[in-house]
């Protein structure tokens, strides 16, 4: 008998609900987009569009991946896809976020709030490490992802 992946369990609990939070944020983009357009397309630019963009495809294939992941037995292959789909839709959401506060707001609000991301995020990382012995490599390489993520599209499109 094989062993269950400790990691990716087949949960349809948690597919469930993984689907309802993806639902809302994907409500959330089109709402911001639509807000975007008809008040002030001029004003943002197209790195804030294009993450915000690329962000609804990506949790939408991450929703399909997650209810795989309560009902397939091959449910691991699944569970990262959708791992992976999910967190980089919410990362370029949270990127467009940032960047539209440098846009409409200020600079350091905008740095405040990556700082924020990057200090919660790190917070995180190193609770998991530390609740679950064992996971260095895969909760530091996940930090690192999202650590890319938000600088290469969110900090450097503010500085550059």
């Amino acid at each position: 008998m094989k062993k269950e992946c400790e990691v990716c369990p087949r949960n349809p609990e948690m597919a469930e609900s993984r689907l309802h939070i993806n639902s809302f944020l994907m409500g959330s983009i089109f709402t911001v987009l639509t807000i975007i357009w008809a008040f002030n397309s001029d004003k943002i630019t197209n790195t804030t569009i294009i993450q915000m963009v690329l962000s609804i495809p990506l949790v939408f294939f991450a929703s399909l991946s997650y209810a795989k992941v309560g009902y397939n037995r091959s449910h691991k292959v699944w569970y990262r896809f959708g791992w992976l789909t999910n967190n980089i839709g919410y990362l370029l959401f949270l990127n467009a976020t940032g960047l539209m506060v440098a846009t409409f707001s200020s600079l350091i609000i905008a740095f405040v709030y990556f700082g924020l991301l990057i200090f919660l995020s790190c917070t995180y990382y190193i609770l998991n490490i530390i609740s679950q012995p064992g996971t260095l490599k895969e909760h530091l390489s996940k930090l690192i992802i999202f650590l890319i993520v938000i600088i290469l599209g969110g900090i450097l499109p503010i500085i550059i």
